[in-house]
């Protein structure tokens, strides 16, 4: 019972920290877009999306062994940590090199270049971030801790001493510095129960961290390619007043789409165990999970194609109007990943990592090609509808390749909440013009009695979920 509790207890701690972590930094960036203007926030929306795509060889499955060999191994959690900081430090000098080579040679404004730059201070912020130690060892609560004080850090100075548009510059150091709060947090904490780490230089177990590490952390490169491209290439090819209606919106559903690995982060230990012990209760472990989070995900899309428009002007005001259309086509890509996520975790926890990638490799493709197509034709209309493509491919390789749930099973699980979604998106149509949190109040009430009626889901399905999850220690 102990065990079970330290779990659930776990659990609970990095998704509370988690919720509050992702509601604050939400906050900030609405404070951004409506201060810094459509084409200042397009700006470091573009800058943040570059700088991201260099943290990918700070990383290079570092952080994922790394929790694994400590969970395995805490006897040599002194060697794991000196040589994983020291060998993600190398690593982040040389991708800040690359970095600033990038900037050289990019054909952008002054202003654009410095703030890259700036965001790229982040990189050293995050090679020493020791998350990865805490979750091998199951502390979740200091992590948690440390994502809601470096939040806290970066938006309480960014409303502090981010007035209007000509501070711009400030956005990118605030946010190495709400990294670097969260990353000396945790070391804090390690000095405390560990001592001071020590950095190793071990260049065989470097090699062989390496070779372990690389496979692991390809599938996750991948995935960082393809969920910013579209950012990216419109900085490339479009004015910055594209880069922000589309980022204003990106933004939106990207809050939405965090919430679901915390739902992942309950079932994946249940997955793991049931691979191995009964064929049978995956089946259903992840016949409930997908049920239910197509129940969940059906009238968010609905509801939000419906009410983007006020959604848009209540967040970031009239400003970002055009953002809408983005808004109503990116929020599908919330359907589409969260009636997905149970699949696409069960190939992590049945040891079909090489699929794995293949399928995130196969999305990632896609959105890369649609959004050279489309972009240029249609543009961030163009970035909107590559992303729901895409990850509409990465969902059919999922369902097709590994059969645990029959397709006519998921025909079934998607027609009532569908059904139940589309007549509280009927009715939402013809009071759209009411107050927006009365319109959602609405909808909630409307959905949920339809699909109690139908019985869409049950009591007794969602109490057997809660109960596998509960005792999954």
């Amino acid at each position: 019972m102990g065990t079970v509790r330290r779990v659930a207890g776990n659990v609970l701690l990095l998704s509370f920290a988690q919720i509050a972590a992702l509601a604050i930094l939400f906050l900030v960036n609405i404070h951004l877009a409506r201060t810094l203007g459509v084409a200042g926030f397009g700006r470091i929306n573009f800058a943040w999306a570059v700088a991201l795509y260099f943290t990918l060889v700070t990383n290079l499955g570092l952080t994922i062994l790394g929790t694994r060999e400590v969970a395995r191994n805490k006897d040599e959690i002194d060697r794991y940590v000196g040589n994983i900081l020291s060998l993600r430090i190398v690593l982040t000098i040389l991708s800040f090199f690359l970095l600033l080579a990038f900037v050289a040679l990019i054909n952008k404004p002054t202003e654009v270049k410095y703030l890259i730059i700036f965001y790229g201070f982040y990189l050293f912020s995050y090679a020493l971030l020791m998350e990865w130690l805490f979750q091998g060892i199951e502390k979740m609560g200091f992590i948690g801790i440390s994502r809601i004080l470096g939040s806290l850090f970066y938006g309480g100075l960014i409303l502090l001493l981010v007035k209007d548009a000509k501070q711009i510059m400030l956005v990118p150091w605030l946010w190495f510095g709400g990294g670097l709060f969260a990353s000396g947090f945790l070391i804090y904490i390690f000095i405390r129960r560990f001592g001071i780490p020590k950095l190793k230089f071990d260049f065989p177990f470097w090699k062989s961290m390496l070779k372990i590490a690389l496979p692991m952390g390809a599938a996750f490169v991948m995935i960082q390619v393809y969920y910013n491209f579209g950012i990216v290439i419109l900085g490339f090819m479009k004015n910055d007043e594209v880069v922000g209606w589309y980022g204003a919106a990106y933004r939106a559903v990207l809050f939405i789409w965090r919430f679901i690995p915390l739902f992942i982060l309950a079932i994946f230990p249940l997955m793991s165990k049931y691979y191995k012990e009964s064929k049978e209760k995956l089946k259903l472990l992840i016949s409930s999970a997908t049920k239910l989070m197509s129940t969940v995900a059906l009238p968010l899309g609905i509801g939000g194609t419906i009410l983007a428009k006020p959604i848009m002007t209540f967040l970031y005001g009239e400003e970002y109007i055009n953002g809408v259309i983005a808004l109503q086509i990116l929020i599908w890509t919330v359907v589409i990943i969260s009636i997905r996520c149970s699949y696409e975790q069960s190939f992590l926890a049945c040891n079909r990592e090489k699929r794995y990638l293949l399928g995130v490799m196969t999305g990632a493709g896609t959105n890369i090609v649609l959004n050279l197509i489309l972009i240029p034709y249609f543009s961030f209309k163009g970035a909107a509808i590559a992303a729901v493509i895409s990850e509409f491919v990465f969902s059919l390789y999922m369902f097709f390749y590994f059969k645990i749930v029959s397709r006519r099973k998921m025909v079934k699980y998607l027609f009532k909440p569908f059904l139940a979604a589309s007549f509280m998106g009927f009715l939402l149509y013809y009071l759209k013009d009411l107050n927006l949190f009365l319109s959602i109040l609405i909808g909630i009430a409307i959905y949920l009695i339809t699909i109690l009626l139908l019985k869409g889901i049950t009591w007794e399905e969602l109490g057997w979920l809660k109960r596998q999850i509960m005792k999954k220690a």
